[in-house]
C-alpha cells in the first residue's frame, strides 16, 4: 500500500498492510532526533521512524490592519503571526496577550480583548469578530491536488471555538459565561462559528481529506464545562459547521482533538459527524473499551501513554504497549497510532524509536 492508501484503508475500518502512524514533536525533540539520525532534514527523520503519508495545508485567520506589524512566533508556535511587546511577551492577531516561560517551552495567557466585556454592545464593538480575514494558501485547490498526486493524505487545522472563546474572555470568564452570561457567550460563539464555518468550507472546497478540530474541552476526569452545557451551546453549532461542509463534499473527514476524559460525549460527537477521535489518552479512557463501544464508527488516533510508558518505561515496555494496542484496537483498521499528544523533551530518543519501529514492524497474525 502507498502511505495514502494505508491511511484511507484504516479510516474505512478495513485492515491495512500495517498500522499507520502519526506524531507531534516538541522542537527540542525534533532537534534530538535530527542529531541522532545525523540530518538537518525533518522528512528524513519521519522516513526513518516510518511516519508516512501526511501533509497539512491550512488557511490562517488574519487581521488586515496589522499585517505589517506581524513577525513569526518562534518555537512551539512557529509560523503564527504575533506582535512582540518584549522578548517573552506577545500579542496574537486577535489581541490576546501571552508570555513565554523562562525556557520558552510553553506560554501563559495574560489578557484578552473581551476580558472585561459585560454586554452585547461590548462584543459588537470588538472589531476582530467583524473584520477578521481568511488567508488561504496560494492556489489552494491546486496545491491540495498536487499533494494527493504525491500519495499524501491532506489535512487542515481548525481551532475549536471554545479555545478561542477563552483566549478572548479569559478561562474563568468563559466558564462563567456558560452559566451566568449566556447571551454574551452566544454572541461570541455565533461570530466565531460564522468565521470558522467559512474557513472550514474553504478547506472543503479546496479538497482536503480531513479537517482537524483542535482545542481541549476535557480534563483528566471530566468535560471542562460539563456535558450538558457543551450539548446546549457547542454541539449544535459544531454540528451545523460539519453539515455545511458535508453538503459541499460528503466524504470530508472530521477529526476532533481534545485531551482528557471525553467518554460522556463520544456518542454526541459521532452523532454530529466526527469520525476520528484524538488522542484517546490511556490515563483517562481505555482504548480497548473505546474500540469495543465505538470502533465501528470512529477511528482511534493516538493511544500511547505520554504520562507513563513513553517517558518512564523501557524500550521493551514501549514495544509491548504498541503491540498490545494494535492487537486490541487495530486488527480491522480504525487505529492510527501515535503518542497521546506532543512528545516532550523528557522522552528518550530510544523510546521514540522503539514506539514507531514497533508499529512499523508489527503485523499481528
Amino acid at each position: 500500500m502507498t502511505p495514502r492508501e494505508r491511511i484511507l484503508t484504516t479510516l474505512n475500518h478495513e485492515p491495512p498492510d500495517r498500522t499507520p502512524t502519526d506524531g507531534w514533536f516538541h522542537h527540542e525533540v525534533i532537534d534530538s532526533l535530527k542529531q541522532h539520525y545525523e540530518t538537518d532534514d525533518w522528512s528524513d527523520v519521519l522516513s526513518e521512524l516510518g511516519i508516512e503519508g501526511w501533509a497539512d495545508l491550512s488557511p490562517e485567520i488574519v487581521s488586515g490592519d496589522r499585517a505589517d506589524q506581524d513577525s513569526l512566533l518562534p518555537g512551539h508556535a512557529s509560523g503564527q503571526p504575533a506582535v512582540w511587546l518584549d522578548e517573552r511577551t506577545y500579542e496574537d492577531v486577535w489581541g490576546a496577550r501571552f508570555r513565554l516561560g523562562d525556557d520558552g517551552r510553553y506560554r501563559q495567557w495574560l489578557s484578552g480583548p473581551l476580558e472585561h466585556a459585560e454586554t452585547l454592545e461590548d462584543v459588537a464593538g470588538y472589531a476582530m469578530l467583524r473584520e477578521a480575514k481568511i488567508l488561504e494558501p496560494e492556489d489552494y485547490p491546486r496545491q491540495v491536488a498536487g499533494l494527493k498526486q504525491q500519495e499524501l493524505f491532506v489535512t487542515a487545522d481548525l481551532e475549536n471555538p471554545f479555545r478561542r472563546l477563552w483566549n478572548l474572555r479569559g478561562f474563568e470568564n468563559a466558564l462563567m459565561d456558560y452559566v451566568a452570561n449566556q447571551e454574551l457567550l452566544e454572541a461570541v460563539y455565533d461570530s466565531l462559528y460564522k468565521l470558522y464555518t467559512e474557513t472550514a468550507l474553504r478547506m472543503t472546497r479546496a479538497g482536503v481529506d480531513m479537517i482537524k478540530i483542535v482545542g481541549d474541552i476535557a480534563m483528566q476526569d471530566r468535560v471542562i464545562m460539563g456535558p450538558d452545557l457543551w450539548r446546549q451551546f457547542d454541539k449544535p453549532r459544531m454540528g451545523q459547521l460539519i453539515d455545511a461542509c458535508r453538503q459541499v463534499r460528503p466524504d470530508v473527514v472530521f477529526f476532533f482533538h481534545r485531551d482528557g476524559k471525553l467518554t460522556d460525549l463520544v456518542d454526541d460527537l459521532v452523532e454530529i459527524g466526527i469520525s476520528v477521535l484524538n488522542p484517546i489518552q490511556p490515563e483517562c479512557m481505555d482504548p480497548a473499551e473505546v474500540k469495543r463501544r465505538w470502533g465501528d464508527r470512529i477511528t482511534l488516533h493516538g493511544c500511547i501513554s505520554l504520562q507513563r510508558t513513553l517517558p518512564f518505561g523501557s524500550p521493551d515496555d514501549v514495544r509491548r504497549e504498541v503491540e498490545d494496542l494494535i492487537r486490541s484496537c487495530g486488527m480491522d483498521g480504525g487505529l492510527i497510532l501515535m503518542p497521546s499528544n506532543v512528545i516532550q523533551p523528557d522522552t528518550s530518543v530510544e523510546n521514540i524509536i522503539a514506539c514507531y519501529h514497533a508499529a512499523r514492524d508489527f503485523v499481528p497474525r
